[in-house]
C-alpha cells in the first residue's frame, strides 16, 4: 500500500510538471523565441554583422527549436510523420525562400533606388521617416508591404488562373515547420516584388528591411509549426498557427480566410479574418479537388501547367 502511494504522488508530481511545462509552452514559446529573434537581429545590426548573417543564423536557431517542440509539444501526433515531403520542402526552402529572394532583392534594389531618390528630389525630403523608431519603422513596412501581399494572396484563392500556382502551398496533408517554404516559385517571385518594390520605392533602410526579414522567417515556420500554440490577444497582430491551420482546411469557405502572411491586420480590415475561438482547426488538410497532386518538386513546378490532366 506504501508504495502504490508513493508511486501515484510520483507520478501526480510529474504529470502535474509536465502540463506546467506544455502549458508554458503552448502560451510562451512563440512569444518568447520572436522576441529574442528581433532583439538578436537589433544587437547584430548594431555590432555590425551583415544582414545576411544575422537571417541565416536566427532562422537556422529558429528552425531547431521548432523541431525539439514539434516532438515535445504537438499539436497533432500524426503531423509528425513523413509524408513523402521533407526533400520536396527542402528544396522549396533552398529555392523560394533562399535563392529567388536573394536574386530579386538584388534586381529590385539596383532598380528602385534611382526611383527613391528621384522621388525624394521632387518632393524635397525623404519619403521614409528614418528618424522615427526602429519598431515603429518596422510596424509601418509591415502595414505597407502586407497590403499589397493581402490582395496577391487573396486573388489566389479567388482567381482559378492564379490558384493553380497557390495549390502547390496548399498541397501538404500536414503542417510543419519546413513547408512553410513550399511556394511555387512563380507565386514567391509574384508575391515577394508585390511586397517589396513599396518599400524600396519609399527609400526603407536597410536596418528595417532586415527586421522585417526576420520577423518573415521566425513568423513562417511556427506559422505552420505542427507545435501546439495558444495565442489568445496576440491572434489579432500575428497571422498565426491558430488561425492559419483554419486558412489549409480542406473546405473552401474556411480556407478562404486569414490571407495576412505575417500580420492579420488586413484581414481584419477587409472582414477575412476567421478566429473560431472554441474550436480547432481539422487535422485533415490539402486540395479537396485533386486528389494525386505530384509530391516531388519538378512535378508541383510544372503543376500550374498540367491542370486540366491533374484535374481529369
Amino acid at each position: 500500500m506504501f508504495f502504490f502511494t508513493l508511486a501515484h504522488s510520483i507520478f501526480t508530481v510529474v504529470y502535474s510538471d509536465l502540463k506546467t511545462i506544455r502549458t508554458l509552452i503552448t502560451y510562451g514559446i512563440f512569444p518568447t523565441v520572436f522576441a529574442a529573434a528581433i532583439f538578436t537581429g537589433i544587437i547584430g545590426m548594431g555590432m555590425g554583422y551583415s544582414g545576411g548573417l544575422i537571417l541565416a543564423v536566427i532562422t537556422f536557431v529558429t528552425a531547431v527549436i521548432i523541431l525539439i517542440f514539434e516532438r515535445i509539444n504537438p499539436h497533432y501526433k500524426t503531423w509528425n510523420v513523413p509524408k513523402n515531403d521533407v526533400k520536396t520542402d527542402a528544396l522549396h526552402a533552398a529555392i523560394s525562400m533562399i535563392l529567388i529572394p536573394q536574386i530579386l532583392e538584388g534586381l529590385l534594389s539596383a532598380a528602385l533606388l534611382v526611383a527613391a531618390l528621384k522621388l525624394s528630389a521632387i518632393v524635397g525630403f525623404s519619403l521614409w521617416p528614418h528618424e522615427w523608431p526602429l519598431a515603429v519603422q518596422l510596424i509601418m513596412a509591415l502595414i505597407i508591404s502586407q497590403f499589397g501581399e493581402y490582395w496577391v494572396h487573396r486573388w489566389m484563392h479567388e482567381k482559378p488562373l492564379l490558384w493553380r500556382l497557390h495549390a502547390t502551398h496548399h498541397s501538404p496533408k500536414r503542417l510543419y515547420w519546413l513547408n512553410a517554404a513550399r511556394f511555387h516559385p512563380l507565386d514567391t517571385i509574384l508575391s515577394y516584388t508585390i511586397a517589396l518594390v513599396p518599400l524600396l520605392a519609399l527609400g526603407v533602410g536597410e536596418k528595417v528591411l532586415v527586421l522585417q526579414a526576420v520577423w518573415i522567417a521566425v513568423h513562417g515556420m511556427f506559422q505552420h509549426c505542427n507545435i501546439h500554440l495558444k495565442l489568445g490577444l496576440l491572434n489579432y497582430v500575428f497571422s498565426m498557427a491558430e488561425l492559419h491551420r483554419w486558412h489549409h482546411s480542406l473546405k473552401i469557405e474556411e480556407a478562404n480566410t486569414n490571407y495576412g502572411n505575417n500580420i492579420i491586420f488586413w484581414d481584419i480590415v477587409f472582414g477575412t479574418m476567421h478566429y473560431p475561438k472554441d474550436q480547432e482547426a481539422s487535422e485533415d488538410i490539402g486540395l479537396s479537388e485533386i486528389e494525386n497532386f505530384p509530391e516531388d518538386y519538378l512535378g508541383q513546378v510544372a503543376s500550374p501547367f498540367q491542370w486540366k490532366k491533374l484535374n481529369s
